[in-house]
């Protein structure tokens, strides 16, 4: 994957957004697209646009097509979004600028590197104003190195409050204690669980 162009652009929200691809399409990019643009020389992720602003999203794909009247930006193939401590990484990826919102599909995968979380789903969606997460299909939570595992079909995931609600054949599993029901909260900083509709405990003896 070449990182070395990068388009800059300032969208009418207060997040920038970083668009890589090849030089073609960024050559592409600069003839077509009336965009205040700018050429970097080594990509350093969110840390390195985070320097001049926290609100950064960096998308790095195999291609990217941008439309700036629908305020839309398409990625496919080996897609991998970047945004304060989240990086997102999946198949295919659509950045809705007006709603400040990434949705990812296709072997989606979703971390918060300052806490340690990884999800995995087959579509994930990141509201990046509020820091949420919604995933769905197969979903699997890993916090910690295996802290806290968690599985179900629908996952929200609350980054204030670190929370996480798990929906249809929910199950969780902390330090060797397994919770099974419909819906599951977690309080991930708490290693708390509220289990809620047909519910089972396995709580091993202590030694």
């Amino acid at each position: 994957m070449f990182r070395g162009n990068r388009l800059h652009r300032k969208s009418e929200s207060p997040v920038w957004v970083i668009v890589t691809a090849s030089v073609l399409l960024a050559l592409f990019s600069y003839a077509f697209f009336p965009l205040p643009a700018l050429a970097r020389g080594e990509s350093e992720g969110v840390k390195g646009a985070n320097d001049g602003n926290e609100d950064v999203i960096d998308i790095a794909a195999d291609e990217v097509r941008y439309d700036r009247k629908g305020a839309l930006a398409i990625a496919s193939g080996n897609v991998e979004v970047l945004f304060k401590s989240f990086r997102i990484t999946g198949d295919h990826a659509e950045y809705d600028e007006s709603a400040l919102l990434v949705t990812i599909r296709g072997n989606a995968r979703f971390e918060d590197t300052l806490e340690g979380s990884v999800f995995v789903a087959d579509k994930i969606v990141f509201l990046l104003r509020e820091e949420e997460m919604e995933a769905e299909g197969d979903v699997s939570l890993r916090y910690k190195d295996g802290e806290v595992l968690a599985s179900g079909d629908k996952l929200s995931y609350f980054s204030e409050g670190k929370r996480a609600i798990i929906q249809g054949d929910a199950c969780v599993e902390i330090a060797g204690k397994m919770f099974q029901a419909k819906v599951i909260t977690i309080f991930l900083d708490e290693e708390r669980v509220v289990a809620e509709g047909g519910t089972r405990t396995v709580i091993p003896r202590d030694d």
